[in-house]
């Protein structure tokens, strides 16, 4: 009905109007101008709803979705796959569909990557760990006009692209502050890291920077700082040296810069440690047992569910309606305690 009245007003036919909404030629100059600005006094906004209801059928939106494994029991990545699938869901309708490539570490991501480009996709959600990989898939992306979305984790890259992820330095600040509060600058502190195959992941590496930043703006550049690397593919050993460390007497804070702060509780039992205070990331079933328990004292949530979900709702109007407005995000850096999680994953937590 709202092409009909445009043509109508504009004295011209259906088809006419047809072809200046979509930009196809065969209209002269000056009619174009009329419809347009009939076009702009009625207000008229193209319903792509609609539009993309009638397309569903024949043309599908494809994405692919690029991404670490998510076999492991406990693993992250479950929890922004679970808001992608939560956006698919509402999306099938108007033809939406998605692939899963996971990746276990650099050379099965630049695999997996060569797989989806002899596919003919719309757009891409991904993850920018490796830099040298991250360039080059968005170097081919580029070419094919393929719209790329990289979430958890933002890196320098050669061309500018888009993010959406929780400022990891702040994050790293916050969880200083919140260990600052109960340890004093009297005790000492401990940054868990995680490596891959290429060495510490890049997020974590910003989270220890912003941790120490704290301490140094705040005056307390003589706190004692030690830094716990262990790898992905291995489990969490205690060295002799940290023995020696978790002995003192003294008030102890850990920061964990991902979301394997689980590990922790049980080694420190083990080896009877005392007077301890932990901080970790996000609200996976393990994290929140502990944090339930006091074994954990905080959690920084960056929203991996929200991350996947609007990755590929912003994806999405991009394609359908030239909306890039939600494309790059910053996810606020939210403070968990037992208190304030949600009921409804505090009983999933006590079931596990």
């Amino acid at each position: 009905m709202g092409i009909k009245r445009i043509a109508r007003l504009a004295n011209v036919s259906i088809g006419t109007v047809d072809r200046v909404l979509h930009n196809r030629a065969g209209v002269s100059k000056e009619t174009e101008k009329r419809v347009r600005k009939v076009i702009k006094e009625i207000g008229y906004t193209k319903n792509t709803t609609a539009s993309r209801l009638k397309l569903a059928s024949v043309k599908k939106i494809k994405f692919a979705v690029l991404i670490p494994e998510t076999k492991n029991k406990w693993s992250y990545w479950k929890l922004p796959k679970k808001g992608i699938g939560r956006a698919v869901k509402e999306l099938m309708e108007l033809g939406v569909e998605v692939d899963y490539f996971e990746f276990l570490d650099s050379s099965t991501f630049k695999e997996l990557m060569d797989e989806i480009f002899l596919k003919d996709y719309d757009a891409i959600v991904t993850v920018a760990f490796f830099e040298n990989e991250s360039n080059d898939l968005l170097d081919r992306a580029n070419k094919k006009n393929i719209p790329v979305v990289f979430i958890d984790t933002e890196i320098k890259l050669e061309t500018p692209t888009n993010f959406i992820r929780q400022d990891s330095y702040k994050a790293g600040m916050v969880a200083a502050r919140l260990l600052n509060g109960l340890v004093g600058n009297k005790g000492c502190y401990f940054v868990v890291n995680m490596l891959n195959d290429r060495g510490i992941h890049a997020n974590n590496i910003q989270r220890e920077r912003g941790f120490r930043k704290f301490f140094k703006d705040t005056g307390q550049e003589g706190v004692q700082i030690q830094t716990i690397n262990y790898s992905l593919s291995g489990e969490f050993e205690v060295t002799k040296e940290m023995e020696t460390w978790f002995a003192t007497e003294n008030r102890k804070g850990i920061f964990v810069t991902n979301s394997k702060s689980h590990l922790l509780p049980r080694i420190l039992e083990q080896y009877q440690v005392k007077n301890t205070f932990i901080v970790g990331f996000d609200l996976n079933k393990q994290n929140l047992k502990h944090l339930e328990n006091d074994e954990i004292d905080f959690l920084i949530n960056q929203q991996p569910q929200y991350q996947g979900y609007v990755a590929i709702r912003s994806l999405f109007n991009f394609l359908t309606k030239q909306d890039g407005s939600e494309l790059n995000l910053d996810i606020p850096v939210e403070i968990m305690v037992k208190e304030n999680v949600p009921l409804g994953q505090k009983v999933f937590a006590k079931m596990v």
